[in-house]
């Protein structure tokens, strides 16, 4: 045990200032900054929207990322002060949680969806490069996991939390009982803006692209050719999972008949599980081999959606939400394996180009997802079930390997 408080303290004693201020403000959402996550498709529901029109509503943001991915990534490769480039988007982003809480209509979404995709077209790939740059290659595994689990520790209380004040302001079959999160989530937002703006760094980031416009944002597939497999797989499992993700908490409400509760349960779940596992499997992945490792999570998702079309009562949607929720840890070798796939300094242009194709692609999945919905919602989760146990893992088998000194310059 105190071998292992050494090797924190000495992992953390080398972090970065940032790895350490987004870390704080991922522990505060964590506490508080996320307790609408869950019920946001319930509440669109409640302002009179159908498994449709969710779907276009998905459909409208990954359509407004279509058509910014590639300048925002020429803009994000560009700029040098990444760090303002971020909490200018952020400090726009504040009002959309006050425009929810005093929302009539499910047609105030368009709005906010389109707001909200322009900002994250300019907010999250220079957040995800400030994110990468905090921490170093032979840290990334360690550090991603020791951010999930202590995240994951400060909010386990969170979505009963969400529960309890939703049910305390009259249910889920109340529109009224939504509207305290946002206020929270709101005041909330105001509080980790006010810590990066004061605590964050510029990243040390170095520029060595020569090339400019439409031209250099294709070039990066000739620089890393496995990246053509990488689109496809993405563009892929952005389709399969695009159709089921915006209906599944309406899926546990309407179709297995669970309560506010269930819901919150299934995410003190969720974040239980990375709390547990994580930082094992972290250490798992540097072992055995970060893709083998993600070569079980599709596995497990498969078992994972198995797991809730098949569940008999709301209660058995909790065996769903460990599953997925290990299927997520499991994932984390994923994670890291791309990190360091993709030079930084070609990380602005990956984020326009595959978010050019996978948005574009993304479109019609939740409106397809919706017309499925409507002719029986399990369909959803068998299509799923392909995916994950016959596509995915020979897919994610022919991404070649980067070169040792190459992954080690990335």
């Amino acid at each position: 045990m105190m071998g292992y408080f050494d090797s924190f303290k000495g992992f953390w004693r080398r972090q970065s200032k940032n790895f350490k201020v987004l870390l704080t403000r991922d522990i505060i959402n964590s506490l508080f900054g996320q307790l609408t996550g869950p019920y946001t498709t319930i509440f669109m529901n409640k302002l009179g929207a159908g498994a449709v029109e969710i779907g276009f509503l998905t459909s409208i943001n990954s359509f407004v990322t279509m058509s910014l991915s590639i300048p925002s990534g020429l803009l994000v490769d560009r700029v040098k002060r990444l760090k303002r480039l971020f909490l200018a988007g952020r400090v726009m982003e504040l009002p959309i949680s006050l425009v929810y809480a005093t929302a009539r209509s499910w047609y105030v979404f368009i709005v906010t969806n389109v707001w909200g995709g322009i900002l994250g077209r300019v907010e999250t790939p220079a957040m995800t490069i400030i994110q990468i740059e905090s921490l170093k290659n032979e840290d990334r595994v360690t550090g991603m996991a020791i951010s999930r689990t202590i995240t994951s520790a400060v909010g386990i209380l969170s979505p009963m939390l969400a529960a309890f004040l939703i049910t305390y302001f009259g249910g889920l079959d109340n529109v009224d009982s939504f509207r305290p999160l946002y206020i929270i989530s709101f005041f909330v937002g105001i509080a980790t803006f006010i810590l990066l703006a004061t605590k964050l760094e510029e990243p040390n980031v170095k520029r060595t692209m020569t090339e400019s416009g439409i031209k250099s944002t294709f070039n990066i597939f000739k620089t890393v050719p496995g990246l053509k497999m990488v689109i496809f797989i993405n563009i892929l499992n952005g389709f399969f999972v695009g159709m089921r993700m915006p209906l599944i908490p309406l899926y546990s409400y309407k179709v297995k008949g669970a309560d506010a509760y269930i819901i919150g349960l299934q995410a003190t779940i969720t974040t239980a599980v990375n709390l547990i596992f994580s930082i094992p499997m972290g250490s798992v992945a540097d072992r055995v081999g970060r893709r083998k490792l993600a070569y079980v999570a599709q596995l497990v998702y498969a078992a994972c959606v198995l797991a809730a079309v098949l569940a008999p009562a709301p209660e058995y949607l909790l065996l769903y939400t460990f599953l997925s929720a290990l299927g997520g840890t499991l994932q984390i070798g994923w994670d890291a394996f791309l990190q360091e796939y993709i030079p930084l300094e070609m990380r602005g242009r990956w984020f326009g180009i595959s978010s050019l194709i996978t948005a574009f692609v993304n479109i019609p999945a939740p409106i397809f997802g919706g017309l499925i919905w409507n002719i029986n919602p399990d369909y959803l989760w068998w299509i799923s079930l392909f995916y994950y146990s016959l596509l995915a893992i020979p897919l994610m088998m022919r991404v070649p390997e980067l070169r040792k000194e190459t992954q080690e310059e990335n």
